[in-house]
């Protein structure tokens, strides 16, 4: 009889293995459900999901479940950052950076170090971040990673906002925002903006600041994204306090206050105490500014990046001076000075350039080695053959494009010609009834006036009465004779004309002001009658139709460029279902093009409605 036991072995050695992958599989899947248990908790209840991440993480190394410890490393290193807990997180992230080498994943390994940066800076040892984010750079060049490409650009220019080298920082954030637009990704166009908008606040560059942060809002609205928002908000708070218009920005800074809510990360609130407390002492309001330093200046020092902590200490000089608490004062200052000359050491940005240029060395290096691969792969003949083909097509394409071009050319000759014969016939027909009034009219009522004067009527009352309303006519007539044909624009200059102008239109329902940034060049005259012109045409399209109580124009120059903004505070519309020629901007939109300007007109029904234009190349 044959022994059982010889058949009984392999089966229960099959049942023992299977048991076994079952059970790996149930781990695998209880750590799995550890990480997403602790993401669906971490804004709500952040102690639960700290224990949650902590499990799985045991669990991941105890099994040796590579994937799922990668994955609990990147979930949990953005808990503990948005927790400020920066120590952990950089532990947290080098077991990240450990992993992704071992198993050769170096798209994860550019993630890992760029989490390194990000923890690194934000505790103040800047050349530790720096290495971390260009050997992420550097990995992300040699796969071809844009989209990490975009992140990790726009991450260096905020280390250099921090150290002080604002060129590096503009060109870095400018690489970020150029690279998103290529990805065509809204949500990383906006993010970029926010940095690259920061770069030019801080280079003084504040035209194209409150350009890129009003887009910044736009893309906030369109997203239904409430953090780009609120950075939008508050830089343009912040920008508008740095040129002086405290007014425009405790505006925006009512519009962030809005926008809080308690699922947002806690610096937020702190931005926003920051820029009120900031606007405020602009305002020399202590009393006012001193509940939102304090509350901003409680936690600053363990999230504000150091540029940030860097200004807050500096307001906060300023304003215990106002309060005079000159002890506080001083102490500030200390602090700010302290921090100031640590953000601009130069062993440090040495020590970066260092970096920077073996990441362009190399870069090169890398681009020659394939260029001479390249070659040895191709035959010269080929490559000639190829070449002579792509000229004659790229000549012919080139003789076709000028002769397009030359058409072009010369239809938008004969379009502006048209254009500026019609509007020399509108305003020759103006100066004519401006005349007219003045002459014809005005000189009547001034005669009544004299007349009135002459006869004692039997009662004197009724008499003043008719002087008043002739006066009040001729003068009327005065202001609709000026309006038609501004000859004080001629005479005085375009800002000039346009105080008088915007004061003419005032009135206690509406209140206008006009701000100038910069030195305002003197036009020729043609030039500075169509931007008044497109001034006038935008104010009345506000009186007629924007039911608004303020709004304000804005003209700016610099490096060549003439920006101007008008804004109001009425009711709105949407741009997309209402055309712009519809709602009275048609005349205004023609001598822009005639000026050769580009323009964008922002509306949203209920907020508002703002019109911003750029003209280069104007010159008396």
């Amino acid at each position: 009889m044959p022994d059982i036991r010889q058949y009984l072995l392999p089966v229960l050695f099959h049942l023992l293995l299977l048991a076994a992958g079952n059970a790996a599989a149930q781990d695998t899947a209880t750590v799995r459900q550890y990480i997403a248990r602790a993401s669906s908790l971490s804004a709500s209840q952040p102690d639960s999901a700290d224990a949650y991440f902590r499990k799985a993480g045991a669990m991941a190394q105890r099994i040796g479940f590579t994937d799922g410890l990668l994955d609990y490393t990147r979930r949990y290193t953005l808990f503990l950052y948005n927790n400020l807990r920066f120590e952990e997180a950089l532990a947290v992230s080098a077991l990240q950076l450990e992993k992704s080498l071992e198993i050769k994943n170096f798209a994860k390994a550019s993630a890992a170090h760029n989490n390194m940066a990000l923890q690194y800076q934000a505790t103040g040892r800047l050349r530790q971040a720096a290495d971390h984010l260009i050997k992420a750079l550097g990995i992300a060049e040699q796969m071809g990673d844009s989209v990490n490409l975009q992140k990790y650009y726009t991450n260096l220019g905020s280390i250099m906002i921090d150290l002080g080298n604002y060129t590096k920082s503009y060109q870095y954030t400018r690489k970020g925002h150029e690279t998103a637009l290529l990805l065509k990704d809204s949500l990383a166009i906006g993010r970029s903006l926010v940095n690259l908008l920061a770069a030019e606040t801080i280079s003084k560059m504040y035209p194209e600041a409150i350009r890129h942060a009003r887009l910044t809002r736009d893309y906030g609205l369109a997203l239904n994204d409430t953090t780009l928002l609120l950075c939008a908000y508050i830089n343009l708070g912040s920008i508008y306090n740095r040129i002086g218009h405290p007014d425009s920005a405790m505006a925006w800074n009512q519009l962030a206050l809005r926008h809080l809510n308690p699922s947002l990360p806690p610096d937020y609130r702190m931005y926003v105490d920051h820029v009120f407390a900031e606007t405020y002492v602009a305002l020399k309001k202590p009393a006012l500014a001193d509940p939102y330093f304090q509350r901003s200046i409680q936690d600053a020092e363990n999230i504000f990046p150091r540029s940030e902590l860097r200004d807050l200490y500096k307001l906060g000089t300023e304003l215990r001076e106002m309060q005079g608490r000159h002890a506080e004062a001083i102490a500030y200052w200390k602090k700010y000075t302290r921090l100031n000359d640590s953000m601009v050491n130069l062993a440090t940005q040495a020590s970066i350039n260092e970096l920077e240029i073996q990441y362009a060395t190399a870069r090169k290096e890398q681009a020659l080695t394939e260029q001479r691969l390249k070659l040895q792969q191709k035959d010269f003949w080929i490559w000639l053959s190829w070449g002579i083909v792509v000229l004659l097509v790229g000549a012919g394409a080139v003789a076709w494009a000028l002769f397009r071009q030359r058409q072009k050319a010369a239809i938008d000759r004969k379009r502006t010609q048209l254009l500026l014969a019609q509007l020399s016939g509108e305003e020759k027909e103006r100066a004519r009834t401006a005349q007219d009034l003045h002459d014809g009219v005005g000189s009547i009522l001034s005669a009544a006036k004299i007349h009135m004067h002459s006869v004692k009527g039997s009662d004197p009352e009724a008499s003043a009465r008719v002087v008043s309303l002739i006066e009040d006519a001729a003068r009327e007539v005065r202001n609709i004779s000026h309006s038609l044909d501004p000859e004080i624009l001629l005479e005085e200059g375009l800002e000039y004309a346009l105080r008088a102008f915007l004061a003419k239109i005032s009135h206690p329902g509406l209140s206008i002001n006009l701000y100038t940034v910069g030195d305002l060049p003197r036009l020729t005259s043609d030039q500075e009658l169509l931007i008044y012109r497109i001034i006038q045409e935008a104010m009345n399209n506000v009186i007629r139709h924007a039911a608004a109580t303020e709004a304000i124009v804005q003209l700016g120059y610099d490096a060549g460029i003439l920006t101007l903004t008008v804004e109001d505070n009425g009711k709105g519309f949407d741009p997309a279902t209402v055309p712009a020629k519809g709602i009275g901007l048609g005349n205004m939109v023609t001598r822009i093009n005639l000026l050769k300007g580009h323009y964008e007109i922002s509306s949203r029904p209920g907020e508002g409605t703002s019109i911003y234009a750029e003209f280069a190349g104007l010159t008396a």
